[in-house]
C-alpha cells in the first residue's frame, strides 16, 4: 500500500529501496501526470512503474539512484510552495483560501547527496504497467 500521510518515510514501503534506480519515463503535460521506470539494480527492465497525479513541480535529474521516497512534512511543502510562487503569503494569514492546495499536495522527496529530488503531486501509485496510450 503506498502512503498518504505527510511525514511518512519510504512512501511506497519498498523493501530496500536503495537497489533501485528511478528514471523519468513521460511526462504528460496536459494531464500533470508524471511517470516513473523504476529498475532494480542493472536490469534492464522495469520492475514497476510509479504514477504521479496532478504535478505542480518536478526538480529532478532524468534518472537517479534510489527509489527511497518520502513525503515531506505539510510545512515543508508549503514552504517550498511559497519560494516556487505557487501559493502567496497569504497562505498562513488565510489557510482556508489556499486549503483546496495545500490539503491535497504533497512533497515527495529523495534523499541524495549528489542532487535534490522534489515532485509536489496530489497523489502517487505503483503501476505494474504503464497505459498504451502511453507506451
Amino acid at each position: 500500500m503506498v502512503k498518504t500521510a505527510q511525514g511518512s518515510q519510504n512512501a511506497f514501503n519498498i523493501t530496500n529501496p536503495g537497489r533501485y534506480r528511478c528514471q523519468i519515463f513521460h511526462y504528460h503535460r496536459k494531464l500533470s501526470r508524471l511517470y516513473l521506470s523504476v529498475y532494480k539494480g542493472q536490469r534492464a527492465s522495469p520492475a514497476f512503474f510509479i504514477l504521479f497525479a496532478d504535478v505542480a513541480y518536478i526538480e529532478a535529474p532524468t534518472s537517479w539512484h534510489s527509489a527511497d521516497f518520502n513525503i515531506a512534512a505539510k510545512q515543508d511543502c508549503i514552504a517550498l510552495m511559497l519560494e516556487l510562487g505557487l501559493v502567496g503569503e497569504a497562505v498562513y494569514e488565510f489557510p482556508d483560501a489556499y486549503a483546496a492546495i495545500t490539503d491535497y499536495a504533497r512533497l515527495y522527496r529523495v534523499p541524495s547527496p549528489q542532487r535534490q529530488i522534489r515532485i509536489i503531486a496530489s497523489s502517487a501509485a505503483i503501476l505494474t504497467s504503464i497505459p498504451a496510450e502511453i507506451q
